[in-house]
């Protein structure tokens, strides 16, 4: 603006002077106005664009600086335009100026509502939060896997493991199914299956309470039917498209049908972690899961089984993939070993 100044003044043309004026003008109102100001504990000034709050870190645009990440609890004093959607602790959401005081007294003017009561710094959850989109959405996976000899060997093996996922921001519907089959010369060498259901209610973002259904048979382990009625407290410390991981903490009533053995049933607690992990832009999967259940009658009788195995995508939603299963029972009937292991590979589809 000073060199139009200055070329203002050496022209002594009145239409001259009236073009560079107008020309100012516009240069003046097409300027970016930034209407938020920050203070910070240590005296800094900043001015721009909230851009957001969250876990404690404010997002603010500056024309000097770019975007930078304050510390919420370095800000002191703030002033914002009308355009801040507020989340409140509670849940609520308020919309409107936002005026932080150095005495930590927030308040939100609101054009329609008017001026809301004073609240403190530490009442703010977020500053506009990010649209929550409230869709279901599916995921899930289908493995099989099979050898079938004849000739000189006759061997048969089927494995066949499903798992379909309904998620909403406070839901999570799991089903999951799993079915061993092996024969060799006519004789049965394994033959498993399992059946999962499983509800989950979020409390929050990684809270959550669950309920479950569970339902195995084990023929060579002399499991007619074992049967598992739980519910429990879950947390799910992340859940992205690359990872997934969460602990679940419960009480199960377990009644166990065996074809041999005497029928049993007890109470037990249970502790489950789940881990997934996507490596090299997402061509291989690495998955863990175990489960412990242990016996509030005999801390003595417990039950593990865990799963670790490989997904590797050969085309899209195809993949092969390779696992082992452990299960061990502490205390497993008369003449059935406590551990069987079992090494698996499939060919699946996954969304």
């Amino acid at each position: 603006m000073s060199v139009l100044h200055k070329v203002i003044k050496k022209k002594s043309s009145p239409v001259f002077k009236f073009l560079a004026a107008c020309a100012l003008a516009q240069f003046i109102l097409s300027s970016p106005v930034f209407a938020a100001n920050v203070v910070l504990k240590n005296g800094d000034r900043l001015t721009g664009e909230i851009i957001k709050l969250s876990d404690n870190i404010l997002t603010f645009k500056s024309p000097l600086f770019g975007e930078v990440e304050l510390p919420w609890k370095q800000v002191v004093e703030l002033q914002s335009d009308d355009g801040v959607a507020v989340k409140l602790k509670d849940g609520s959401i308020a919309k409107g100026r936002v005026t932080l005081s150095s005495q930590g007294e927030l308040v939100i003017d609101q054009d329609d509502l008017g001026r809301s009561k004073p609240l403190q710094k530490t009442d703010i959850a977020m500053f506009n939060p990010p649209v929550v989109d409230r869709a279901v959405k599916y995921s899930g996976r289908a493995n099989f896997g099979g050898v079938f000899n004849r000739g000189n060997s006759e061997d048969d093996a089927l494995n066949f493991d499903t798992e379909l996922i309904a998620r909403t921001p406070e839901s999570r519907y799991t089903v999951a199914a799993e079915v061993n089959e092996a024969e060799s010369a006519g004789e049965t060498t394994t033959s498993n299956r399992y059946l999962l259901t499983q509800y989950d209610a979020f409390l929050s973002e990684k809270d959550y309470l669950f309920v479950s259904a569970k339902g195995e048979q084990d023929k060579l382990a002399d499991v007619n039917l074992r049967t598992s009625l739980g519910a429990g407290y879950g947390y799910q410390f992340f859940e992205t498209e690359l990872a997934k991981m969460s602990t679940e903490y419960g009480l199960v009533y377990v009644n166990e049908d065996y074809f041999v053995a005497p029928d049993e049933s007890f109470p037990s607690v249970s502790f489950a972690l789940n881990y997934e992990r996507k490596f090299w832009n997402k061509r291989l999967v690495f998955f863990n899961n175990n489960n412990l259940s242990v016996s509030l009658e005999d801390m003595a009788d417990s039950l593990l089984k865990t799963k670790v195995g490989l997904r590797v995508p050969i085309v899209e939603n195809v993949n092969v993939a390779t696992q082992v299963n452990v299960d061990y029972n502490n205390m497993p009937p008369p003449g059935v070993k406590k551990t069987d292991s079992s090494l698996i590979f499939s060919v699946g589809y996954g969304f």
